[in-house]
């Protein structure tokens, strides 16, 4: 055993575990995290998603009993049950590839890729439906990752997880896809800046790791917007004109990876999560007004 630690293999083994050690000091993006109060932010009911949509990355409300989702491995459309907690239904519309939202149109369901580009399956319902797609010219490096419909201006939104190709933009933006002539807007109808007051007090306020966007719904009572962030999980709060009302940040416990966000008509919410270490999830949350001691210190990591 002696001669071991004089050995060579000793040697490169030490040396190792040191230039791992210094990669991680180097590279690790440490914090304090005030993770919102868990009074504040409650989970009424839980369901486990099957394996197949451990990386669940979009959801969508369609009936008291059904979920539309998506996973970002996979070109299909998943039904799933809340009663039975089975998959009732999986439609096939684009060959495999990185898909991040769904939205739902009355039964027409429109999904988009993370470059921006938007699928539609016309009818749900039946067996064969019709599958267009319709091609955004947008850059892939916007990451787009959050889809919505907008009903009131008959409209779908894409927000992007990164700020795009222009890297001295300081900001995610937010674009819009007109259904009426299925065109998207070259301007963002909003952009979210890395040093918005909002995020005050934040370790990572004034650089891109603030707010990484993992999907975007707005409420069908007060018409607020909510944007999710899936990396350090956070629920964003914004008015009807986009003016940031509410930060709330998750506990990793509850919410490992929030990546979808969806209400029923009366403004019951959903929130899931891809699967880490435990299965994926769709939580349904009651979300209350933040007060002024409505947070707890937390220690975390940057991923």
């Amino acid at each position: 055993m002696k001669d071991y630690f004089k050995s060579p293999p000793f040697y490169i083994t030490v040396g190792i575990l040191l230039f791992v050690g210094i990669i991680y000091w180097f590279t690790r993006d440490k914090f304090y995290i005030e993770y919102t109060n868990a009074a504040q932010i409650k989970i009424a009911n839980k369901w486990e998603l099957p394996r197949v949509l451990e990386e669940v990355s979009g959801i969508d409300y369609i009936d008291k009993e059904r979920i539309a989702c998506i996973q970002d491995e996979v070109g299909e459309l998943f039904i799933y049950n809340l009663v039975s907690k089975q998959i009732e239904k999986r439609i096939k519309f684009a060959e495999n590839d990185d898909f991040e939202g769904v939205a739902m149109v009355g039964n027409k369901a429109y999904i988009m890729r993370s470059d921006g580009k938007i699928f539609s399956i016309d009818d749900i319902r039946v067996e064969n439906p019709v599958i267009e797609k319709y091609d955004t010219q947008m850059s892939f490096k916007y990451d787009f990752e959050g889809l919505c419909y907008d009903k009131k201006k008959d409209r779908l939104l894409l927000a992007a997880k990164s700020n795009g190709p222009d890297d001295d933009d300081k900001f995610k933006p937010v674009f819009e896809f007109k259904l009426g002539s299925k065109q998207l807007t070259d301007v963002p109808i909003y952009q979210l800046f890395y040093d918005d007051p909002i995020f005050e007090g934040l370790e990572s306020a004034g650089t891109p790791k603030i707010f990484r966007t993992s999907e975007i719904h707005i409420h069908p009572k007060t018409g607020d917007i909510y944007m999710l962030d899936g990396v350090i999980g956070k629920l964003l709060i914004l008015s009807s004109n986009w003016q940031p009302k509410s930060l709330y940040i998750f506990n990793p416990s509850d919410f490992p990876q929030p990546e979808g966000i969806t209400f029923d008509p009366d403004g019951k919410t959903f929130i899931s999560n891809e699967g880490e270490w435990k299965p994926a999830n769709i939580l349904e949350v009651v979300i209350s007004e933040k007060s002024n001691d409505s947070t707890q210190t937390a220690k975390d990591s940057l991923r």
